[in-house]
């Protein structure tokens, strides 16, 4: 058994470091195993231009970022795993990414495989593939936002072992909360899905995010949901021999009954 927090919250365009303090305070004092926070959670996500990229990325691989500074720190000094989304620059190119930080330091970085919308116009498609990380015994996966509409993302990371998929997201699109009951159900795993919420503007752009963060089960069950808006923070525990039993009844297996060579591949 063990404990993942979901963070909603509304973060202020551009502004990393006040963003960052402000969701501190929200996680002060959390009984938690892990923690997730939304996709491109302290920059926020209505950009415009190129420059505005360029000025709010961070590079954990070069020890660089206010965010991953802090929450390396918070990891360390609580022993909670931090999961949250960034604008990530590497060998010149721009990446939605999100970062995997660890009570001993360790990171991993997931670079989001389906861009959505315009996000084209600024980043470059991931190229770290899924990846499932063991975390005290806790094996974790890591998605983001859009990856959840194609099938194939989270059935990847079931079959890699995953007890828990951790998901920041900026959602606008009115599907993915009930979806993902059918994610998890699909591939009886947990799912965390970390949404902000309300409407973002930059001069002519402008998104409304639909908040409603939440937890699923195995089973397809909403262990909870959050509001359509407002800031919050919500832990519930999981027992992820759930997610490890892929017995539907006595002759039936989730994966046992797969038969791959039957399936289209591209």
């Amino acid at each position: 058994m063990f404990k993942v927090s979901v963070v909603q919250f509304k973060p202020e365009l551009f502004e990393i470091k006040k963003n960052v303090d402000k969701v501190m305070k929200i996680v002060e004092g959390v009984d938690s195993d892990f923690i997730v926070f939304p996709e491109l959670a302290f920059s926020g996500y209505a950009f415009s231009s190129k420059k505005e990229v360029e000025e709010t990325y961070e590079s954990p691989l070069e020890e660089n970022g206010y965010a991953f500074k802090t929450f390396r720190e918070f990891s360390k000094d609580t022993g909670i795993s931090v999961v949250y989304g960034f604008n990530e620059k590497y060998e010149d190119k721009y990446y939605n990414s999100s970062i995997l930080i660890n009570s001993d330091g360790t990171f991993k970085i997931y670079r989001k495989t389906h861009l959505f919308f315009r996000e084209k116009l600024f980043f470059t498609p991931g190229n770290t593939g899924f990846w499932v990380e063991n975390v005290n015994g806790i094996k974790v996966g890591v998605a983001i936002c859009f990856d959840w509409y194609f099938p194939e993302s989270f059935r990847t990371l079931a079959l890699l072992g995953a007890d828990l998929i951790l998901h920041p997201a900026n959602l606008v699109l009115p599907y993915c909360q009930e979806a993902n009951k059918i994610r998890s159900l699909e591939n009886k795993v947990y799912i965390a899905t970390s949404n902000i919420w309300g409407t973002q503007s930059n001069g002519e752009i402008q998104y409304s995010f639909t908040g409603k963060s939440q937890v699923t089960s195995p089973n397809g069950e909403v262990l909870f949901r959050l509001p359509d808006q407002g800031d919050f923070i919500q832990t519930v525990e999981i027992d992820e021999r759930k997610s490890q039993n892929k017995s539907i009844n006595e002759y039936n297996d989730l994966f046992k009954d797969r038969n791959p060579k039957y399936y289209f591949h591209s």
